[in-house]
């Protein structure tokens, strides 16, 4: 499928090319037609006008654009949280239309991961009863969910603070926490919305690289959400989105990432 705007993006944006990632087999994301718009027939505000994307197994997906792209509104829709006015996702060739409410909703805890921009980590709960608990809910036994989560605070460098609540905890460890939580669940797909805005640079630097990291070694696809060029430039893939579409993408094969970061910092998307 092509990723191709039905308008092209302004100078000094590079040409597009054939995605190798634009076939269906094998994707574990899919999206066909996509479509998505808010409001009422007196006033309609297109969000998505027909997005053609695949992903692959373990493949990591930046995804950036001006604010009201719908850039956020496509995570939404891939993670199964929004429902796309037409159009399909297919999860391993499944499409999300044709699943009820609660099946979403066993997927999105059996499936998909999701880290967010300010963790949202339950204040009351430990660092460790945050991750457990999502694993409960999806119906693991308390001391496989236990035994889990303790492995990935771990191995996120988290040893010592198992019992910590977030409030004692500093940004870049309550991230840690957050990336625990969606990956101990051995998710195919984790979802990441600006998972390092609210950070530092040095620690967003830090939770990024534990991210990718954690993602790779867990075989899962990162879908992520983020206005920073660095950031993007972490992702095997990149894709520019304006006014509802896909307007360009970027791989870290040979220059044409470099080139397209450079039109986005030049403010070419802003």
């Amino acid at each position: 499928m092509s990723t191709t705007a039905q308008t092209a993006p302004p100078s000094p944006l590079p040409a597009e090319h054939p995605s190798r990632w634009s076939s269906g087999p094998g994707a574990v994301l899919e999206t066909r037609g996509l479509r998505h718009s808010y409001g009422d027939r007196s006033a309609t505000t297109l969000a998505l006008d027909g997005v053609d994307l695949a992903i692959a197994p373990a493949e990591s997906l930046a995804i950036m654009g001006p604010s009201g792209c719908g850039k956020t509104t496509l995570l939404h829709i891939l993670g199964g949280v929004l429902r796309p006015t037409s159009g399909s996702v297919l999860h391993l060739g499944r499409d999300l239309a044709g699943r009820s409410d609660a099946e979403c909703t066993r997927l999105r805890r059996s499936s998909f991961g999701f880290v967010f921009q300010d963790g949202q980590l339950l204040p009351e709960l430990t660092a460790l009863e945050n991750v457990v608990l999502p694993r409960m809910l999806g119906g693991a036994r308390r001391s496989a969910a236990t035994a889990d989560a303790r492995s990935w605070l771990d191995r996120l460098g988290l040893q010592g603070m198992h019992d910590r609540r977030p409030g004692q905890l500093s940004g870049g460890q309550a991230q840690r926490v957050a990336i625990a939580r969606a990956l101990a669940g051995r998710p195919s797909v984790v979802f990441a919305d600006e998972p390092t805005g609210a950070l530092d640079q040095s620690t967003g630097r830090a939770v990024l690289d534990v991210l990718t990291a954690a993602c790779h070694d867990a075989g899962a696809s990162l879908v992520m959400v983020t206005h920073d060029p660095a950031i993007a430039a972490s992702c095997e893939r990149t894709i520019a989105m304006r006014d509802g579409r896909i307007a360009q993408e970027f791989t870290r094969e040979g220059s044409e990432l470099a080139r397209g970061m450079g039109a986005v910092r030049e403010g070419a998307w802003a």
